[in-house]
């Protein structure tokens, strides 16, 4: 749970985020997991229409001997979004900020939260799951062809780290995602990672970490659902109507060890993965779907180096 001073903390990185913009730190250019990270965020469902209700989760790591402390998700419609993500009320979000749920009453928790709710809040980690609604008048103003086109809703995310030991301050991690609203008549649905195929053999979790030999290379494929693979229509700046389908890729993420890539690409997704030297030594492997079309999906693999 998060201190007082760890909820001010977060308090003050959402004014700064909705009044200017939150100072995180620029996202690291390759795979490499040695510090705080949001690697991706899900929505479901992935495509809403006008008053609908769409429920958000992310996946975040936290490297070893640090905690997670809060998260702070924050969405509006693009007119309302600038450069920096959305603006509102920070006021609001600093009275919840400072409550402390081990003290505060249901009542008073039930208030400053519909309070921040109004002011953009859609959901504060831990303690409120994230939820966002899209409008009902959101494809106002827009001709048939432009509400089957959508627009895209900004959704922001500030994860902080929990309070350290030394004193630091915690680290920060600022992202934010689109969600698409429209009236399409193919919405767009999560991907979904169903296993995994190891040098072409399955391999499941459910066997534990995978053992691999100091400065081995294995082959390690996500294998894609059978519906994962979407078709849908398109309408291109001609008026003509394309049927296509969801070609994803995949971005991946490790602890230790080397990839010989870090995108691959539909169909050929398998990447090389080359073990540590170091022995006795665990390293988690993670491969995020993205079909292009704002979904998303994950899955993390535990491996152990013999």
């Amino acid at each position: 749970m998060t201190t007082p001073i760890l909820r001010r903390r977060a308090a003050r990185c959402a004014t700064a985020l909705l009044l200017s913009g939150c100072g995180a730190q620029d996202l690291a250019n390759t795979w490499e997991l040695d510090r705080l990270r949001v690697l991706a965020i899900a929505a479901e469902p992935a495509e809403l229409r006008p008053g609908e209700t769409t429920a958000l989760r992310s996946l975040v790591y936290v490297p070893t001997g640090a905690t997670f402390g809060t998260g702070i998700w924050i969405g509006c419609l693009p007119s309302a979004a600038d450069s920096f993500g959305c603006g509102g009320d920070s006021s609001a979000l600093e009275s919840l900020a400072e409550l402390d749920p081990a003290t505060a009453t249901p009542e008073e928790l039930a208030a400053a939260l519909e309070t921040a709710r109004e002011a953009g809040l859609l959901g504060l980690d831990p303690f409120f799951p994230p939820t966002w609604t899209a409008p009902t008048d959101a494809l106002d103003g827009l001709d048939p062809r432009q509400q089957a086109e959508g627009i895209s809703a900004v959704i922001n995310l500030t994860v902080t780290e929990g309070e350290r030991a030394d004193g630091a301050d915690p680290d920060l991690e600022l992202v934010y995602k689109r969600v698409p609203v429209s009236v399409s008549p193919t919405p767009n649905h999560n991907p979904a990672i169903a296993g995994w195929l190891v040098d072409g053999e399955p391999w499941s979790e459910s066997e534990g970490p995978l053992p691999v030999q100091s400065g081995a290379t294995l082959s390690i494929e996500p294998v894609l659902s059978a519906d994962s693979l979407e078709a849908y229509t398109y309408e291109n700046t001609a008026g003509e109507v394309e049927d296509r389908v969801e070609e994803p890729y995949f971005t991946w993420f490790t602890e230790a060890g080397d990839f010989d890539q870090a995108l691959s690409l539909y169909p050929e997704v398998a990447v090389e993965w080359t073990a540590p030297k170091a022995l006795d030594s665990e390293a988690l492997i993670v491969a995020v779907a993205r079909d292009r079309r704002g979904g998303m999906a994950w899955r993390t693999l535990q491996v152990v180096v013999q």
